[in-house]
């Protein structure tokens, strides 16, 4: 691995690439390029203090990230592409999951904070998501649950108990990159 923080990095998987690139390399703020085919979403980052990232693909093209800046600091996209084959963020599903979670986790936390993690795909049209919340001076007590997203229907398809997510027969998550030098 490069050290050198204004070397971009860049990997490629199941036809999607992902290259992390940081014009200031005295900056935290990074720009990500996501492309699959001829087709690239660019995005820029203040603060994007990642430390690792993963990258789950779907036969269908939809792919997820998350990023890590540290053991219980997590977040996730999800792109889909669209009818004319071009990527987009899509900004509902994700956030839909964290709000119901949300719900659930006050129970057990007065302020609870999401670390949204991307499991796998179950199939071409189903993410498999992780959201915990984890111990700290805010909460007292681990809270996990997963949830499995329909991207046709655009909903949460089902919402499981942290003992039934660990049951899942699961694929390991593929650690896409280091983003930074430690």
């Amino acid at each position: 691995m490069n050290d050198d923080p204004g070397q971009p990095i860049q990997v490629e998987r199941d036809g999607v690439t992902i290259r992390i690139e940081r014009p200031d390399s005295k900056s935290a703020d990074a720009v990500l390029n996501f492309s699959k085919g001829n087709h690239v979403l660019v995005q820029k980052h203040k603060d994007f203090e990642a430390a690792q990232g993963w990258l789950a693909v779907s036969s269908s093209g939809a792919f997820a990230t998350t990023w890590k800046e540290n053991a219980s600091s997590a977040e996730s996209q999800l792109f889909r592409v669209t009818s004319d084959s071009e990527i987009v963020e899509d900004t509902e599903l994700i956030p839909l999951a964290e709000k119901t979670f949300a719900v659930d986790a006050r129970r057990i936390c007065k302020t609870p904070a999401a670390n949204t993690t991307a499991i796998k795909w179950i199939d071409k049209d189903h993410l498999l998501l992780s959201i915990n919340a984890w111990s700290s001076g805010f909460c007292y007590s681990n809270f996990t649950e997963g949830f499995i997203l329909s991207l046709p229907k655009r909903e949460i398809e089902r919402k499981l108990p942290e003992s039934e997510l660990i049951n899942l027969p699961a694929v390991c998550t593929w650690n896409l990159v280091p983003v930074k030098s430690r």
